[in-house]
């Protein structure tokens, strides 16, 4: 397959001083939670404050129900109503603490944290609740751990099991369990599920992501990222959101406890690793937070910062900050044999370079290891063409023998990233 360098992400507004915790729109406004405040920021990228004391630093839920943005926080909430600009902790003595909040038929409802329960506001109010407008999963006695409008239903995603309810209008409370409709899997956590291409995406109880389509569960993950996600000791924490550039869309689930990304695309099913450098240089997972489109871009929130950034396929940045392309090769073994490996070629689109400063020579690294990657050679550099160098070979000779290879090639100059194809031309296995 051919192999196309993430876009970057050029800066659209700053919001403070971050972490972005979360966005939504509402109406022709974005809000974003970033640190404690809550922003509201303007087609022009201008932000505002409408809203501080949000606790905490970790990702926030968030809803709307036309005429109010909801957030909670895993223990308390707040609402900001758009036509007073007000702004508000809730307060009443029937909310509870809850790690997600969503809007169906112009209720917010709610996960009732550390139960089996969950729970509605009053229509249209946030800051309202009656203490009769709440009910227990019926299907099995598991948490609740998240509360998604899907599909127009409430569904409840719990430990172990998840449940649809539908809004049948009764007086004591609005809505009724369907039956014949619980799957027997529940989610790994409050965050770790989001909604792109007509489906729902989430990481499931056992530790496989999945893809809800109607009543149809679907795995998409593979045995391969099944078994590297077995190795965290920490999964509750993780969040999914998504983002669409170049006719794909890409869902993003990140694992903030280990400092892991990983990224699925939705139309060429295939997992890719996204990661991010902190001010140490250390390699950590995908610093953006959650996305949101709006103002004919996708926004993407900073987890470094309070940078608000949008997917820019012109730069090869993020905020300015170094992508860093990697490959690896599957094992190239000789299965006893020894393998002599004369020359390696590399195709892809060559004559990238930018005018000036860093990315004018673009360079493309490759090393490789024999030792099934605990240990590497030197890097290798060879120009990936100037401008108007379009006919550029990139090659590497002399490499020697082995008896299994794992070939590494890098990028990191900031230009143009498209890999057609590698191969390594008089490669041959011979007795010792």
């Amino acid at each position: 397959v051919a192999v196309f360098g993430s876009p970057g992400t050029a800066t659209f507004t700053t919001c403070g001083a971050g972490p972005v915790r979360g966005m939504i729109a509402l109406g022709d406004t974005a809000y974003a939670v970033s640190g404690q405040f809550l922003y509201s920021i303007s087609s022009l990228g201008t932000a505002a404050v409408v809203g501080a004391g949000i606790g905490g630093s970790a990702n926030v839920s968030m809803a709307e129900n036309g005429i109010q943005v909801g957030i909670v926080n895993g223990t308390s909430g707040w609402t900001y109503t758009v036509s007073t600009a007000t702004f508000a902790q809730i307060t009443d003595a029937d909310f509870n603490a809850a790690s997600t909040i969503t809007s169906i038929d112009s209720y917010f409802a709610f996960d009732w944290a550390g139960t089996n329960k969950w729970f509605l506001s009053d229509l249209l109010d946030g800051q309202s609740y009656d203490p009769i407008l709440f009910a227990s999963a019926e299907s099995s006695s598991d948490f609740v751990i998240a509360v998604r409008n899907v599909y127009g239903n409430a569904g409840l995603f719990g430990e172990r099991t998840t449940e649809f309810w539908q809004d049948t209008g009764a007086i004591d409370f609005p809505f009724q369990r369907i039956n014949g409709a619980t799957i027997k899997r529940g989610i790994a956590g409050a965050l770790a599920i989001c909604e792109d291409d007509n489906s729902y995406f989430f990481l499931g109880d056992d530790r496989i992501f999945y893809r809800l389509a109607g009543s149809s569960l679907q795995r998409v993950s593979t045995h391969a990222i099944e078994k590297e996600w077995e190795r965290y000791t920490t999964v509750s924490d993780a969040f999914c959101f998504s983002v669409p550039y170049g006719g794909h869309k890409f869902i993003h689930i990140t694992f903030p406890t280990m400092q892991k990304t990983w990224v699925f695309d939705i139309s060429n099913p295939l997992f890719h690793e996204r990661t991010s450098w902190d001010a140490t240089g250390a390699e950590v997972r995908w610093r953006i937070n959650c996305a949101l489109k709006m103002f004919n871009k996708v926004l993407l929130g900073d987890n470094s910062s309070g940078k608000i950034g949008y997917v820019d396929t012109s730069v090869y940045t993020e905020f300015g900050d170094p992508i860093i392309t990697e490959l690896i090769s599957p094992i190239i073994d000789g299965k006893g044999l020894v393998g002599f490996m004369p020359e390696f070629q590399i195709d892809l689109e060559g004559g990238v370079g930018i005018a000036t400063g860093q990315g004018s020579d673009p360079q493309i690294m490759m090393s490789y290891s024999d030792d099934g990657g605990h240990t590497w050679s030197s890097e290798r550099w060879r120009t990936m063409g100037a401008i108007g160098r379009y006919g550029i070979r990139v090659r590497w000779t002399e490499l020697g023998s082995f008896h299994q290879r794992i070939i590494k090639v890098r990028i990191s100059d900031p230009v143009k990233r498209v890999i057609l194809g590698a191969r390594a031309p008089g490669l041959y296995f011979s007795e010792e």
